[in-house]
C-alpha cells in the first residue's frame, strides 16, 4: 500500500468587501449630581441598556469612574476605549472621553488639548476638566478607517472662542496627518453652533480640511446642532444614512442627558 503524505491547507473565509454599523454621539452628562441637580448613577442605569444598539459610540462628559462601569456592565461592545488622562494633577477631571465598539479596534491613542478657559468661578470651567480627543483605528473588512471622539471648548467668551478654535485645528491636523488615505470619523460635542458667528471661524478648519457633517449631507432637519458626526472620504467608501436623534428619555419624559443622542447608520465598501 503507498501512502502519500497531502500538505495541508488552512481555509480561511474571504474578507468582507461591505457592510454596515450604527454611530453614536452622546454627551451624557456624567458630572456629579451636586452639579448636574439630578441623579446621576441612576441616569447611567437607564442610558446603559440604550447603548446596546449600537455599534460604534462615542461618549463625552463620562468622567466617573463608578458610572463608567454602570454604563458599560453589560455592554456587548468587545472593544472598549476609555480617555482618563488629566492635564495636570490641578485639574479635577480628565477628559472624560469614551469608545464602545463592535468592530475591531486595532490602535487607540488619546490626546489633551493644550487650551482653554474657565475654572469653578469663571467661563465654563472648562479648565476643571482635561478636554482632548480619542484616536482610534477600526478594521472594515480588508480596510481601515480613523476615528476621533471629542469634546470641546464651551462658552461663548473671546478666551472660550479662541480655545474652541484651538480645538478646531489640533484634531483636524491629527487627523490629516494620520490618516493617509484612510476615511475618517469624527465624533462628539463640538459646541460649535451653525448659527453663531463666532463659531463659523473653528467650523471652516474642518470644511476646509475635507470634513462634511453628516446633517448637512443628508440634509437632515435640525442643523447646526453642536453635537456632531463628520466624514472625510478615504480609500473606503462611507455612506451615511438615517441620521436621527434617539428619543432617550425617563418615565417622566425628562431627557436623560442634557444632550441629545445623535446617531447615523454609515454602510462602508472596499470594492
Amino acid at each position: 500500500m503507498l501512502l502519500l503524505t497531502l500538505p495541508l491547507f488552512a481555509c480561511t473565509e474571504p474578507l468582507p468587501t461591505n457592510g454596515s454599523f450604527s454611530a453614536l454621539s452622546y454627551n451624557v452628562h456624567g458630572l456629579p449630581s451636586a452639579i448636574t441637580g439630578d441623579d446621576t448613577p441612576g441616569r447611567m442605569v437607564q442610558i446603559a441598556p440604550l447603548l446596546v444598539e449600537h455599534d460604534l459610540i462615542g461618549l463625552q462628559e463620562d468622567f466617573d469612574d463608578a458610572n463608567h462601569e454602570t454604563l458599560v456592565a453589560d455592554a456587548p461592545h468587545e472593544f472598549q476605549e476609555r480617555f482618563s488622562a488629566k492635564v495636570d494633577t490641578t485639574r479635577a477631571y480628565g477628559s472624560g472621553l469614551g469608545v464602545l465598539s463592535k468592530l475591531e479596534i486595532l490602535e487607540a491613542q488619546g490626546v489633551l488639548y493644550t487650551e482653554c478657559y474657565g475654572g469653578a468661578t469663571t467661563g465654563s470651567g472648562d479648565c476643571l476638566a482635561s478636554k482632548g480627543f480619542q484616536w482610534i483605528r477600526l478594521s472594515l473588512g480588508e480596510g481601515e478607517i480613523d476615528v476621533l471622539n471629542t469634546h470641546m471648548e464651551a462658552g461663548g467668551g473671546d478666551e472660550d472662542n479662541a480655545a474652541r478654535l484651538s480645538h478646531a485645528v489640533a484634531i483636524t491636523e491629527y487627523a490629516v496627518a494620520n490618516a493617509g488615505d484612510r476615511a475618517v470619523v469624527i465624533i462628539g460635542d463640538t459646541n460649535l453652533h451653525g448659527d453663531d458667528p463666532e463659531d463659523l471661524e473653528p467650523l471652516e478648519v474642518f470644511w476646509d480640511a475635507g470634513f462634511e457633517d453628516v446633517c448637512d449631507i443628508l440634509g437632515c432637519p435640525e442643523p447646526g446642532r453642536i453635537d456632531r458626526i463628520l466624514l472625510r472620504p478615504g480609500d473606503v467608501e462611507l455612506t451615511a444614512s438615517n441620521w436621527r436623534v434617539e428619543p432617550w428619555f425617563d418615565a417622566d419624559d425628562v431627557p436623560l442627558s442634557d444632550h441629545d443622542p445623535i446617531a447615523v447608520d454609515l454602510a462602508w465598501s472596499t470594492e
